[in-house]
């Protein structure tokens, strides 16, 4: 990390899924992950989403499995054609589909 960057841990480059669930468990909204890390996530969406102060996010990795985390919101940014979000995580849990053990963070 350089010295102008105050992440406590380092990102590592994801393209994938990050799935976004209301108050009722339901999916309301799905965007592609940019990057992550143990603390945080950056992803994007088409379209303006209204976000809660917390809500549960699940993040889709083809090779590391499935992560369910807790998050709220900490930087919006509109673009012309995005608007890109931060999170930071209140907690995270792994969860294994096929029963493998993986860890996602190597």
């Amino acid at each position: 990390m350089n010295e102008k960057d105050k992440r406590r841990a380092p990102r590592n480059k994801h393209d994938s899924v990050i799935e976004i669930f209301n108050v009722e468990g339901k999916v309301a909204a799905t965007g592609r992950l940019v990057d992550f890390s143990t603390a945080g996530a950056s992803f994007t969406v088409g379209d303006p989403v209204v976000m809660p102060e917390k809500f549960r996010a699940r993040l889709r990795f083809l090779d590391k499995g499935v992560i369910e985390v807790e998050a709220r919101v900490v930087r919006t940014i509109r673009e012309k054609n995005a608007t890109h979000y931060g999170i930071k995580f209140d907690s995270l849990k792994t969860v294994h589909p096929t029963g493998e053990r993986k860890d996602p963070w190597q």
